[in-house]
C-alpha cells in the first residue's frame, strides 16, 4: 500500500530531472503543462502529485489527482464513493476501471522523493517510516491516469492512480505491499510508450517487488496530513525499549546484616 508522499521540487526542477532521450537521440525534456508543482512534504490521497506522462513519443508532465476518478464519472466528486490511490498489479486487468486505462495507454509514472509507511503488523507500534531510493534519486513509480470533466466544472479534471504490488525483503518486515517502481530509462519508456498489442506481455513482467528502497523511521506529526515542511524528511531515533523490572532490581540486592555479624565474630 502507499498512502502518502513526497515531494520537494518544484516544476522546473522535475522537468529537468525527468530528461530523456528522444528519438532522434537528442536529449529532450517533458513539457510541463497545468498548474505549477510546489514542494510538498506529505501529501495524502486526493491531493496533488506530479506524474510523468507520454502521448505519440512525447513526453508531459502535470499535477493530478491522487485518486483515479474514470472518464464516465461525471457528478461531483463527492459522489465518486470508490478508494482509488491505489491498484494493486496482481488484479489489475480483472477490473474494469483499471484495465481500461492501461489498454488505452494511460499509463504513466508517479514522480517523488519517496512515501511513507506504517507498520502493519498486529499489535505493532505505528512508527512512521520514510522510504526512498538507495541512490536518492527520485523514485519513479507506474501509474494509470484518466480525465473526465465534471458537472458544472470548466476543466478537465485528471486523476491517478499509484499500482502497488507485493513488498521486497527490504519492506516487507514493516509492511506487505509496495509502490511498483521502474529503475532504468528503458523501463521508463516501455511503460508510457508501448503499444496496445504488446502491453500485456512487456508490461505486466515490470511491475514486480524491488530491493532498491532504503527508509528510517520520521517524527509521528507526520501521521496528520496537515504537517508540512522539510521536517517531515527528517530521520528521528526510535524510542528505545524499556528493560523489564522486577521486584529484586527495584530494591536491589543488599548484604545479609546476619553476614556482617558472622565476620565480626570470627575476627
Amino acid at each position: 500500500m502507499c498512502g502518502r508522499l513526497a515531494c520537494s521540487l518544484d516544476s522546473d526542477v522535475l522537468v529537468t530531472k525527468c530528461q530523456f532521450q528522444d528519438k532522434a537521440g537528442k536529449t529532450g525534456h517533458p513539457e510541463w503543462l497545468g498548474a505549477q508543482h510546489q514542494p510538498t512534504y506529505n501529501i495524502p490521497p486526493t491531493g496533488q502529485v506530479p506524474v510523468l506522462y507520454g502521448n505519440l513519443g512525447d513526453r508531459f508532465m502535470r499535477c493530478m489527482r491522487w485518486g483515479l476518478i474514470p472518464s464516465s464519472h461525471k457528478k461531483p466528486l463527492k459522489e465518486f464513493r470508490l478508494s482509488t490511490h491505489n491498484c494493486c498489479a496482481e488484479s489489475l486487468l480483472e477490473r474494469p476501471l483499471y484495465a481500461s486505462c492501461f489498454k488505452r495507454g494511460q499509463r504513466c509514472i508517479i514522480v517523488a522523493d519517496g512515501f511513507y509507511e506504517w507498520n502493519s503488523k498486529k499489535g505493532a507500534e505505528k512508527i512512521p517510516h520514510f522510504v526512498h531510493q538507495n541512490d536518492k534519486k527520485l523514485m519513479l513509480m507506474a501509474g494509470l491516469y484518466d480525465r473526465t470533466r465534471l458537472e458544472s466544472e470548466e476543466d478537465v479534471l485528471f486523476s491517478v492512480s499509484v499500482i502497488t504490488v507485493s513488498a521486497s525483503d527490504s519492506l516487507s518486515w514493516l509492511h506487505h505491499r509496495m509502490p511498483a517502481l521502474l529503475e532504468t530509462e528503458e523501463e521508463v519508456g516501455q511503460w508510457l510508450h508501448c503499444g496496445a498489442l504488446k502491453a500485456v506481455d512487456i508490461l505486466l513482467p515490470l511491475l514486480k517487488p524491488r530491493t532498491c528502497i532504503s527508509l528510517y523511521p520520521v517524527s509521528k506529526s507526520v501521521n496528520s496530513v496537515f504537517t508540512q515542511g522539510s521536517d517531515c524528511l527528517t530521520k528521528v531515533l526510535p524510542p528505545k525499549k524499556r528493560k523489564s523490572m522486577t521486584l529484586d532490581s527495584f530494591f536491589g540486592k543488599k548484604k545479609p546484616k546476619v553476614e556482617a555479624a558472622d565476620e565480626a565474630s570470627e575476627s
